[in-house]
């Protein structure tokens, strides 16, 4: 065969069309957990978060105590009391949990029918965040019986004990809990009852795996050394939602958490 009939056997070229780029389902929520983290570091440069209780006049005659434990969850915004308190730990929670959350949203987006992804997203979030404010209002609650405590010895106790759960087969099938998705109906009522009971099994596999974790930021106190924690322990939970081997992260998680609670006791002894 000819050059000439070789150029007639070759078929023609196909041209594809160019993509679509895929909807980013999660955006509205990752610009969400971006706002929150504006907002808790604008109010703490701002001294709207203070870093203890208010206490109790002193006796006539004796100093006042000036190391007792903070508690930012119970009085972060000034005058606004419980309320306050527990507006500020959700906000801490859209901040640092909401993270974790996105591969789960992802999940109810892309498992739901366009006309209602939204509101199934929107569904699922405030679910999972209200199991987080829930616990909240528990350490609230809790709250004065660490609050006259002293401060270095309730942080580390507390970083001891998140180093210890990080070890635990609880928080093994916790984590393990967390990776898991759930088939999701695609629309009407068994939609809505699926979305919400995916989202009470994932918040409460979340809140099984990390609720050491913020125990720790409900006593570290205000103020400066707070977004510290703050971005530390959110290190720690999305690493390990997004990590291949959540395992080996949460193992090297309670190294970390060990050697916090060590320093945070000697800091002390230290000054």
């Amino acid at each position: 065969m000819g050059p000439a009939g070789a150029a007639r056997a070759r078929p023609p070229r196909t041209v594809h069309a160019p993509r679509r780029p895929r909807p980013r389902l999660c955006l509205l929520y990752e610009l969400a957990a971006v706002a929150a983290w504006i907002t808790v570091i604008a109010l703490t440069v701002t001294g709207a978060v203070h870093g203890a209780r208010p206490q109790a006049p002193a006796p006539a005659g004796e100093a006042p105590h000036h190391h007792t434990a903070p508690s930012h969850a119970a009085h972060a915004v000034p005058g606004a009391g419980v309320v306050g308190g527990l507006a500020m730990w959700a906000l801490m929670c859209v901040a640092m949990m909401l993270p974790a959350a996105l591969p789960a949203l992802a999940h109810v987006g892309a498992n739901s029918l366009r006309r209602r992804r939204q509101r199934a997203m929107a569904g699922f979030a405030a679910v999972y965040l209200a199991m987080w404010t829930g616990y909240g209002a528990l350490l609230l609650a809790l709250a004065p019986l660490w609050s006259r405590l002293p401060a270095d010895a309730v942080l580390a106790c507390a970083l001891a004990l998140a180093a210890g759960w990080q070890r635990t087969v609880h928080k093994r099938r916790a984590l393990r809990d967390c990776h898991r998705s759930s088939p999701l109906p695609a629309g009407g009522l068994r939609a809505l009852a699926g979305t919400g009971r995916f989202g009470l099994r994932h918040g409460g596999a979340c809140l099984r795996s990390c609720w050491a974790l913020m125990l720790v930021m409900a006593v570290a106190g205000g103020g400066p050394g707070m977004l510290g924690w703050m971005a530390a322990l959110t290190a720690i939970v999305t690493t390990e939602r997004f990590a291949r081997t959540p395992r080996r992260s949460a193992n090297l998680a309670a190294a970390a958490l060990a050697a916090a609670a060590l320093a945070v006791a000697l800091t002390p002894a230290l000054t």
